[in-house]
């Protein structure tokens, strides 16, 4: 009872105490208990009612906190930018405390010439202000993201808490108990753990505290310059005044100070919002440091016994640990966030902005200009509305997993949006497809320029859900354009084209079809074009459609299944009374059978003597039944081998 009546007179240690677990409560729940997306943005904000503003809004019963320049919630930005927020700052306490602890224990304990050293170096970097260290340091480390700025906060501010250990250490090493253990033999690593740490370990605690307030306020300041965790855009006129709101890529309470100097007299709340948090945490962690120490203070009349403080700071540490350090070090761990995170974090961001909207298409973008392939240039991912062309973009710049965007009407790839399904989670990693298309001419398109952008596009415009990538210079025309199959991870299987083709023939002609032609070509030319797939997948696909009712209007469809794109379609010189095809014909398949029946010798020998070969494969109604006739041609002499693919018996004939 007595301990705890001197804990409750201690009233900074109660209050700071109470407002660290609030902060330890908000950054492991925030997510949870904010009402919409932090990063989803706003051009206009609708209210209920018809009612609408433009954004800064100030507080209301919709936003409790108002929004910011871009419209977004600034609660929800508030309780999810806690949890970014403090695993930097307690990362960054942490990096501090293990500095400044090793060297104050070295120089205290060794003496001599080691603690000469320390002096030295702790005054050198003490000296420096530590606003301005931290800013070299941030630049320096850009790259790094999240870890870079949790270095940054670590590398500055430990000279203090050197000084300090150091000068503990001396007073405990000089004490009366010291000299009786070492007199009785104690050896020097058991009087240094057991001894002096343990007699540093209370007004360690206290100090420590006080630094994490002074590590956020750090943060805070980097953020209110500019600097902060994964960046921004910031748009300046020619006198560099800002004309547009900072576009910051990552909920976190620094970042929101970024626009106070602007909106500082005409928007207050944008500003006070967030500084009036930033305050109360300091003040909270301050609080607590000064309660701790008047906690260990032997002289003071609210000392706490040594069994009470350890107890405290064995709970504080636990927490530490499992919850908001767990977090930041799993997210200094990985700088860059994979395809299969971002698309589940993109689902749940599009799930809280719009439930209905479903994904249709994810984009990884690689540019010259950026980090060429070691590293994409944006992670982005498309959401639709069924049978709407309103288009919802979750995205990730330079696939940072703290910089996150969430816009409406906002598209950044060309994509066919309209002919696009839902797509699930890939069997097959986009790296596979990157890696077909790089083997197959894609590298060599690159190295021709030094300004080319990359894109894998995971899409489902048909039955099979597909990666296209697409490669595009500066100096060429038309993109170059690959197809892998995103569940077996095989080329895009022709056959599947087959409806597409049908479905733009009936919207074309304006009523029921028929299939009148069919036909496909492969070759394997390496001299002349060393992206030619050969035998492996055709380089065109083509159908021919009519009427029904009026033969002699005409559409035909042909594909690039290997470089993709969107097909080229037109009238077709169809003869009159061609008869109809079945639908489900497919010469691919029948070039496969041909293939097994003594084609593939045929184009074998010609490869090895590097003679360049063409095939066409044709579909056609023979007497009662289809066939399709396959011609093997080489190219230098004009060779060439014609083979009958009978559909209804599967029989291979030579003509």
């Amino acid at each position: 009872m007595k301990e705890l009546a001197r804990f409750a007179s201690n009233l900074p240690l109660v209050l700071g105490l109470a407002g660290v677990v609030l902060i330890a409560v908000v950054a492991l729940f925030g997510p949870q208990l904010a009402s919409s997306d932090p990063q989803a943005q706003r051009v206009i904000v609708f209210y209920p009612g018809g009612r609408f503003e433009a954004p800064p809004t100030p507080p209301d019963q919709y936003y409790p906190l108002g929004t910011d320049p871009l419209g977004r919630d600034q609660l929800s930005r508030l309780l999810w930018g806690a949890r970014l927020t403090l695993g930097a700052t307690l990362l960054g306490l942490a990096g501090r405390t293990i500095v400044g602890l090793a060297l104050g224990l070295l120089a205290g304990w060794r003496r001599g010439p080691v603690d000469t050293a320390v002096v030295w170096l702790t005054n050198a970097v003490g000296g420096f202000p530590q606003l301005m260290l931290a800013l070299l340091l941030v630049v320096a480390l850009r790259d790094l993201g999240f870890l870079g700025f949790v270095i940054a906060l670590a590398a500055v501010g430990w000279a203090d808490l050197a000084q300090f250990v150091r000068s503990e250490v001396l007073r405990v090493r000089a004490s009366a108990y010291v000299d009786a253990a070492r007199a009785l033999g104690a050896r020097g690593s058991h009087v240094l753990r057991a001894h002096v740490l343990r007699g540093l370990a209370p007004q360690l605690a206290g100090v420590v505290a006080l630094e994490a307030g002074s590590v956020l306020l750090l943060l805070a300041e980097l953020g209110f310059i500019g600097l902060f965790i994964s960046g921004g855009t910031f748009y300046v006129d020619d006198s560099n005044r800002p004309i547009l709101p900072v576009r910051d890529r990552a909920p976190e309470w620094g970042q929101m100070l970024a626009g106070a100097r602007q909106y500082a007299f005409s928007h207050q709340y944008v500003a006070f919002v967030p500084g009036v948090v930033v305050v109360a945490a300091v003040f909270a962690f301050n609080l607590f440091g000064e309660g701790l120490r008047s906690a260990s203070d032997p002289f003071g009349a609210k000392r706490l016994s040594p069994r009470t403080l350890g107890a405290l700071g064995r709970v504080l540490a636990a927490l530490a640990l499992v919850g908001v350090v767990g977090y930041g070090v799993a997210s200094a761990r990985s700088t860059e966030i994979a395809f299969p995170d971002a698309m589940r974090a993109a689902r749940e961001a599009a799930a809280r902005v719009d439930p209905k909207a479903e994904l249709v298409a994810g984009v990884v973008r690689f540019r010259s200009s950026a980090h060429a392939l070691a590293r994409p240039e944006k992670l982005n991912f498309y959401f639709r509305q069924p049978g709407e062309e309103t288009v919802l973009r979750v995205g990730w710049v330079d696939a940072d997993p703290n910089a996150m965007e969430v816009k409406r009407f906002d598209v950044e790839d060309e994509l066919p949006f309209r002919d696009l399904r839902p797509i699930e989670e890939p069997a097959i990693a986009w790296q596979q497809a990157l890696r077909f298309a790089e083997d197959r001419g894609g590298g060599q398109f690159r190295v021709a320029s030094n300004d080319w952008t990359v894109r894998v596009v995971l899409q489902r415009t048909v039955e099979e859900p597909v990666y296209k990538v697409a490669y595009l210079r500066r100096n060429a025309v038309t993109p170059l354009e690959y197809a892998l199959s995103a569940t077996t991870g095989d080329v895009a299987r022709p056959a599947a084209l087959g409806p597409d083709a049908f479905a733009r023939a009936r919207d074309a002609l304006g009523g029921p079809v028929s299939l009148v032609q069919h036909g496909a070509t492969w070759r394997w030319s390496p001299r002349i074009d060393p992206t030619a797939p050969g035998a492996t997948r055709p380089n065109t696909i083509s159908y021919a459609f009519a009427i029904v009712d009026a033969p002699a209007r005409t559409f035909s469809v042909t594909y690039d299944p290997v470089r993709g794109g969107e097909p080229r379609t037109g009238a077709f010189p169809v003869p009159p009374g061609s008869p109809a095809l079945p639908a489900d014909i497919d010469v691919v398949d029948a070039f496969g059978h041909v293939e097994d029946a003594g084609g593939r010798n045929v184009r074998t020998e010609w490869e090895r003597s590097q003679a360049d070969w063409f095939a066409f494969a044709r579909a056609s109604v023979v007497g009662a039944g289809p066939v399709v006739d396959v011609t093997y041609s080489r190219q230098t002499d004009g060779t060439s081998l014609t083979f009958r693919y009978d559909v209804r018996t599967g029989r291979v004939s030579r003509l």
